[in-house]
């Protein structure tokens, strides 16, 4: 059946353009929207028309083009920029079906797809129970073909997709970024950190070697960006540092006194918010500073496997941290949190309570979100963006996918 789509903003590479020449070569209608010179760099060809006004008018424009056009589907990557906020109430409505592309739940190697809204919005059920009824009718977890992700392609794109928003900002006078801080202050960083990485590595590795010959367990607090949505919209917290605050606070009081807490930064921090010095010196004040371990690297798998339990806010390291069949507890909203995967009690009882996950609820949910949420690929590569346009085309043609 011939769909028409509307294509909203997406990564900053040439998937979305991609996908939209896919769609197109099988008979399907659309059109793709620039909020911003990036937009327009990676727009390709096809039917592409520039959006230069206000946010607020965007309701009434969406309205008209949802009109004019009979568009039957909405297409965007993350559902809470501002951009994008407006359409949702908008395509329910009008019986429009609205697909939302993230980062993989499973990392790396997959990507997310699905109707209505991804994390926090996400409709996936939160009942154990109902995976453990999919389980006969689910296939088991099939392996990701590597895609060769890399972060340098990744990055390349990026600086490319700010250049072009730089280049054309007189096109697109009231376009404001969903990120807060300016591009090159972002760079800048980075840049700063790639010095520092080999020195970065070395403490990690010093840490980690430490923590594994020594008496000591240990739980592992991964941080996240703080301008993810998953810190912004779909956690209690204000902030990255407020979410550190409320883990040292519950740790220095209700960890048992010969344990430690790991906190592992985000490999693609920027530095200008800092956690390092924020960290310590709370600890300092809270005495428990030579219990206290910051590291800016470390193999993950490797901390996870021997951590007594991890804290996350929302984070898909949470999967991974299931997978190594740690106890867990998630303090945001986040797809796993459900009783038997994770800790449904308080923070405070999490240090000397929590029970390891329930494996076989937790292999009944990998499997059911790998068949109906992921797709191998990923969004910067060429041939991660092959692997993933195939991918889309299918779930998206398939009735009812979700």
């Amino acid at each position: 059946m011939r769909r028409s789509f509307l294509v909203l903003q997406g990564t900053a590479s040439s998937f979305f353009s991609r996908l939209a020449m896919a769609l197109n070569e099988r008979g399907h209608a659309v059109q793709r929207v620039n909020f911003c010179g990036g937009d327009r760099l990676y727009a390709g060809g096809g039917v592409a028309r520039d959006y230069t006004g206000k946010t607020d008018d965007l309701p009434d424009w969406y309205l008209n083009v949802m009109q004019t056009s009979d568009v039957t589907d909405v297409l965007m990557f993350g559902d809470c920029r501002e951009i994008h906020r407006h359409v949702h109430a908008l395509a329910q409505a009008r019986g429009v079906r609205v697909h939302v592309f993230e980062e993989g739940y499973v990392r790396p190697h997959w990507l997310t797809l699905e109707s209505y809204g991804v994390n926090g919005r996400s409709r996936l059920p939160r009942d154990p129970a109902w995976y453990l009824e999919q389980r006969d009718r689910t296939p088991s977890s099939p392996p990701g073909q590597l895609t060769g992700y890399n972060l340098y392609e990744r990055v390349f794109h990026d600086i490319m997709y700010r250049g072009a928003n730089a280049l054309f900002a007189a096109r697109f006078p009231h376009y404001k970024s969903h990120r807060p801080r300016n591009g090159f202050l972002e760079y800048a960083g980075l840049a700063v950190r790639a010095l520092c990485q080999r020195q970065y590595r070395r403490e990690a590795e010093r840490v980690t070697r430490d923590l594994l010959e020594g008496e000591d367990p240990y739980y592992i607090f991964p941080l996240q960006l703080n301008s993810d949505a998953q810190i912004v919209v779909h956690s209690p917290f204000d902030g990255v540092r407020e979410s550190i605050q409320t883990v040292l606070r519950s740790f220095a009081k209700h960890a048992p006194e010969n344990t430690l807490l790991v906190v592992k930064n985000h490999p693609l921090d920027t530095g200008l918010t800092e956690y390092r010095c924020y960290s310590q010196e709370l600890a300092r004040k809270l005495g428990v500073a030579d219990r206290l371990r910051f590291i800016d690297g470390g193999h993950l798998p490797t901390l996870l496997e021997h951590a007594r339990g991890a804290v996350v806010v929302n984070s898909t390291v949470g999967l991974s941290a299931l997978h190594h069949r740690r106890p867990l507890i998630a303090l945001g909203t986040a797809i796993y949190d459900m009783h038997g995967l994770t800790w449904q009690g308080n923070l405070d009882h999490f240090w000397t309570d929590a029970v390891p996950p329930d494996m076989a609820l937790y292999q009944a949910f990998l499997d059911y979100i790998l068949h109906h949420t992921q797709i191998n690929g990923d969004f910067y590569t060429q041939t991660g963006i092959t692997m993933a346009v195939a991918g889309a085309v299918r779930r998206l043609e398939a009735v009812g996918y979700a």
